[in-house]
């Protein structure tokens, strides 16, 4: 995990792994409070708000492994075929 200092804003939370970096950031517009969650590398972001991040709790590990049959986003479909058929061992 990675702080980033955003100089006069609100910090940046970066975290990090082989496969993907995310940010999330505070943000605040009025009365409302949301958390910003963006993937830099693919250009996505999306506000949540308290409600929208509690939801996350309810969900079921089946849910979230779902929502990686499109990892490089929506309308991204992953041609992924087997090691053994790309080397001709089938």
């Amino acid at each position: 995990m990675t702080i980033i200092h955003n100089e006069g804003r609100d910090p940046i939370i970066q975290i990090a792994n082989e496969f993907t970096v995310i940010q999330v950031s505070y943000s605040s517009a009025g009365q409302r409070e949301r958390l910003l969650v963006s993937s830099p590398r693919l250009g996505f972001q999306t506000l949540l708000d308290p409600l929208q991040l509690e939801s996350l709790t309810w969900q079921t590990p089946e849910m979230y492994s779902k929502l990686l049959d499109t990892p490089y986003g929506p309308g991204v479909k992953l041609d992924a075929r087997p090691l053994s058929a790309l080397l001709g061992k089938d």
